[in-house]
């Protein structure tokens, strides 16, 4: 059974992509998931208790991120476009997290800069 939020990622990222890995988190202080893919990163926002909506807060090629940095324990922040954005976790550290993206980033051919590791 598939969840409605990776049915909206894999839709964003498109069909000659797929989500290689997905991470629980908050994004510009809205709870969600960031999958990424083999050419981009998405965030997909939860919302509601019972009755959940879905929507996509973030939709980034790769070759559209500037920066990836570990800014603390559990926080990073996303150069996108020459803004930065926040992303929190808080079940596994921001460490591993920007880990699992440099790896993903390493597998394309986008060039972007990861700092504070």
């Amino acid at each position: 059974m598939s969840t409605p939020w990776h049915d909206l990622a894999e839709k964003t990222i498109g069909p000659d992509d797929t989500i290689v890995k997905t991470y629980s988190c908050r994004f510009e202080k809205q709870n969600g998931y960031l999958c990424l893919g083999r050419n981009k990163m998405v965030f997909i926002s939860v919302k509601g208790f019972l009755k959940k909506s879905y929507d996509v807060v973030l939709d980034a090629p790769y070759d559209d991120i500037d920066e990836v940095k570990l800014t603390g324990r559990y926080k990073i922040d996303i150069i996108h476009k020459g803004t930065t954005q926040s992303l929190e976790t808080s079940d596994i550290s921001a460490k591993i997290l920007v880990e699992g993206i440099q790896d993903v980033i390493k597998s394309s051919s986008a060039h972007v800069e990861i700092s504070g590791l």
